[in-house]
């Protein structure tokens, strides 16, 4: 969202900004993610913290110690408060379950999970794990995130959001399963706007990117002149909406 209005701008301006986020939803791994989620935060991560600590250099056991190091760090990173540092631990831990579990699969020569079952499995209970670690990112509190999360895990009943309270169950899971869909299999932006010479250096995600995997694929022409024009007559319709910009409140 944000960030392609600040590479659109840029690119106004005779300035390329690297790619930072490309669906990281769809990842398949928490390792996965952290290569699609704030990619030029991850690499700053990676170069001046987890390299210069070691990296995977000095054992498993430094490793380990050194992604939930840098993890920490990224925390702070976003708010000097205990939720961000208890965001980062935890996907600190993701981190290391999530490497030892590609160990073990590599030294067992196990490949039951490359195929597309495998991928939905991964891609599902990495969704999960991000959006439970959300919350600790957007509590006001500690109290406030364990009270969240317990009522997640069903401790004070089932709900549905006020969006969906007045639909019937098999509606609001229809709608549900509909926004999921567009998160998990829609293009993204860089894809959409592939010339098929993405920078394989910039991020493996990136590299995967192929305008021949989608139709859906921008081009100097008048269909998508009006399919541009339509989504600013949208945009500028609902000008009126105030949306507070989340990294306001770092």
């Amino acid at each position: 969202g944000y960030t392609d209005m600040a590479t659109g701008l840029a690119l106004m301006f005779g300035i390329r900004l690297p790619v930072n986020f490309l669906s990281p939803y769809k990842a398949t791994s928490i390792i996965d993610f952290w290569r699609r989620w704030h990619m030029t935060l991850s690499r700053f991560l990676r170069d001046y913290l987890y390299i210069p600590l070691g990296g995977n250099r000095q054992g498993q056991g430094r490793r380990m110690a050194n992604l939930m190091v840098t993890m920490v760090l990224g925390g702070l990173w976003h708010g000097a408060g205990w939720t961000f540092v208890l965001w980062g631990a935890l996907h600190g831990i993701y981190l290391m379950i999530n490497t030892l579990w590609r160990t073990i699969l590599q030294r067992a020569e196990i490949t039951l999970f490359e195929g597309p079952v495998g991928r939905g499995l991964g891609r599902l209970i990495t969704f999960l794990a991000i959006v439970a670690a959300w919350v600790l990112f957007r509590a006001e509190s500690l109290d406030g995130a364990a009270n969240v999360l317990a009522g997640m895990a069903g401790a004070h009943g089932l709900h549905v959001p006020p969006v969906l309270a007045e639909l019937k169950w098999d509606e609001a899971y229809r709608r549900i399963a509909l926004l999921l869909a567009i998160v998990w299999l829609a293009p993204n932006t860089v894809e959409i706007f592939a010339t098929g010479t993405a920078d394989p250096s910039t991020s493996p995600a990136v590299s995967r990117s192929s305008p021949s995997r989608f139709s859906l694929i921008w081009r100097p022409n008048r269909r998508c002149a009006y399919a541009l024009a339509l989504i600013a007559v949208a945009a500028l319709a609902n000008m009126t909406e105030i949306s507070e910009f989340l990294y306001f409140r770092f």
